[in-house]
């Protein structure tokens, strides 16, 4: 069971450039977050299937997260710091090891897990999963 973070999200994280090289933006705590506690909530807006398909042939799914339900959440254009979090060894493998996972809250909410401590200034990073590299890979023929 994931803890709670007493604190709003906006008065704990906040987005700076990468440590990783042409990664854009990345997510940063300004505190100490402990290992079990639930980082951040991923929001986005619910996808009928039909929506979702659209976007996936115009390769514009890179901030779909699939829920239980089968639905899909597209965080792109909604105010959501846990789709900041990077995943630092999707391409390749860098010196910057995962120290949050993505996760299910007691709701079955889909949130960001630390898999460890991460102290303030640390960026925070987790995997994406082989499915999206693959597809990730093939869309830029890598």
């Amino acid at each position: 069971m994931p803890d709670i973070i007493d604190a709003k999200e906006k008065e704990y994280l906040y987005i700076q450039t990468s440590q990783l090289p042409y990664a854009g933006n990345g997510l940063f705590t300004s505190i100490d977050i402990f290992k079990d506690e639930i980082i951040s909530m991923f929001k986005g807006e619910a996808l009928t299937n039909k929506e979702a398909a659209k976007r996936v042939e115009n390769n514009d799914d890179g901030y779909f997260i699939n829920m239980l339900d089968g639905t899909i959440l597209d965080s792109k254009n909604i105010a959501c710091f846990a789709k900041y979090a990077n995943d630092s060894q999707g391409l390749k493998k860098t010196p910057y090891p995962y120290n949050a996972e993505i996760g299910l809250d007691d709701n079955e909410k889909v949130c960001l897990i630390a898999i460890k401590k991460i102290k303030p200034g640390e960026e925070i990073f987790c995997s994406y999963g082989k499915k999206y590299w693959a597809k990730f890979k093939k869309q830029h023929s890598l």
